[in-house]
């Protein structure tokens, strides 16, 4: 409503035509009045929003586009109805309805709605061709959206309103070669919800192989904020937030993922971000990273991790039996700081961060910073594992609950760990150390003369004297 505002005011400040008035998409498809801009107060009889103005553009040969590109119905006339607006889309110009599943108890699809099955269609069958009539409005306008980034605009803004979705929508891909695209998803406080039971990811793209990954999907970047997305599905559903492949610079921020499978998962995604997130519920995972292996055709561990990404500012209300808080796969030199692990004990959690290096080729080092513990860790607050030289860093650390506190599993050579400047850690917990080439550094962990305690048995055993060094806090 808000872009729509902008552009009207935009549109009346920039134009001194006289303006006709009417009702839906379908008169300014069939008037034969090209001399004026044309109002449309709505879409529809069915759909009471997307109204704007349309200026008629001669010789426009572009595609239409429904909802900002109209073509005329009139016989051999070559042009264009196009919306005039200045500012981001909206999905309301491509018939969202904002209506809650609750409507007389059933889904707000098409079918449920009233609307003409044919008409649907003829609307939107040419852009997405497997438009199905137990689709709902907000997942077809959605995914207009999409469409509409890819068709050259670079940002959608959605509102404060619901929107309810069935199936995925397909973030915009580019289709060839070229220079770098940046496209915008603001959600500006917007809740999407799944109406399914069975899992689907909310947003997803991924390449059909690793050439196009690298050829044409890494040349692209989301930045997509302030979003409420919430299923409904079972956990072991694979119902998922945001499932990306291949991008460079991308960043997710002010996110909140509600009881999903897994909350966001970046695959070769290169140096992004995803900040100032909140996941609560996330049966599996709260936030992934990690490589196309066994997902795309091509991709390996090497080749399409998601190197120097990070995790940051971001929050974790566990799920009872929740595998990983953040779990980093495959992919080297990335960060997470200042990560809030909420729950109370009632609710285990695996692990707080997981960081597995072991199939990087050159730099396989990983960092944290600032973990928050207050929810009960079953596996172990931070782990790292990871082979040939690989360094860790594990730093400002305060638990609540009795735990194993840090962990390092060596497949394979040597890896290293420091710990350093942890507040406080409850006394019984313990630190483990699996595989034989694990090196500790502990620089103010531990007060006075307490000894570190490690965790013993199933493979996990101290390492040797030698491979310990240990610099107390001087207290």
């Amino acid at each position: 409503m808000k872009s729509g505002l902008a552009g009207l005011l935009f549109f009346l400040l920039t134009t001194s035509l006289p303006a006709r008035q009417l009702r839906y998409y379908a008169e300014l498809a069939d008037t034969d009045d090209f001399s004026e801009a044309h109002y449309v107060t709505s879409i529809d009889s069915l759909t009471p929003g997307g109204g704007g103005y349309f200026v008629w553009v001669a010789n426009d040969l572009r595609p239409g586009l429904w909802g900002v590109r109209i073509k005329s119905s009139q016989s051999g006339k070559a042009g264009t109805w196009v919306r005039q607006f200045n500012g981001p889309l909206s999905a309301d110009w491509f018939g969202a309805r904002h209506l809650p599943q609750s409507l007389a108890g059933t889904s707000p699809t098409f079918r449920n709605l009233g609307y003409e099955e044919h008409e649907i269609k003829r609307r939107f069958g040419a852009l997405i061709p497997d438009i199905s009539f137990d689709d709902t409005p907000d997942r077809t306008a959605l995914q207009m959206c999409m469409i509409a980034l890819e068709n050259g605009y670079s940002e959608v803004m959605l509102g404060t309103a619901d929107f309810y979705i069935n199936r995925t929508i397909t973030l915009p891909e580019k289709i060839k070669p070229g220079d770098f695209t940046s496209w915008s998803i603001n959600g500006s406080g917007a809740t999407i919800y799944s109406v399914n039971t069975t899992g689907f990811a909310f947003f997803e793209s991924l390449p059909r192989d690793q050439r196009q990954g690298l050829d044409e999907f890494t040349a692209r970047r989301f930045t997509i904020t302030n979003l409420i997305l919430r299923g409904r599905s079972l956990p072991g559903s694979g119902s998922v937030g945001i499932r990306i492949g291949a991008t460079f610079h991308s960043k997710f921020e002010n996110i909140h993922f509600a009881d999903l499978d897994t909350g966001i998962v970046l695959r070769h995604a290169m140096s992004s971000e995803i900040y100032r997130c909140n996941a609560v519920n996330c049966y599996s995972i709260s936030y992934y990273l990690g490589s196309g292996e066994g997902v795309w055709s091509g991709a390996n561990a090497p080749n399409s991790g998601s190197n120097q990404s990070r995790v940051i500012g971001s929050r974790v209300f566990a799920s009872d039996g929740q595998y990983a808080g953040v779990y980093i796969s495959n992919s080297s030199e990335c960060r997470v700081t200042d990560l809030a692990l909420d729950g109370g004990e009632e609710r285990k959690i695996g692990y707080a961060v997981y960081i597995n290096t072991g199939g990087t080729t050159t730099v396989k080092d990983g960092y944290v910073k600032g973990v928050h513990g207050e929810a009960g860790i079953t596996n172990a607050l931070v782990k790292f594992r990871g082979d040939g030289n690989a360094l860790f860093m594990l730093e400002d650390v305060f638990v609540q609950m009795k735990c194993t506190v840090a962990e390092l599993e060596v497949i394979s050579g040597y890896a290293q760990i420091t710990c350093s400047n942890f507040s406080y850690f409850p006394p019984g917990s313990n630190f483990a150390n699996k595989g034989n080439g694990g090196a500790w550094t502990f620089i103010h962990v531990f007060e006075k003369n307490a000894e570190v305690k490690w965790k013993t048995g199933s493979g996990y055993s101290p390492p040797i004297p030698e491979r310990i060094k240990n610099s107390r806090k001087l207290m």
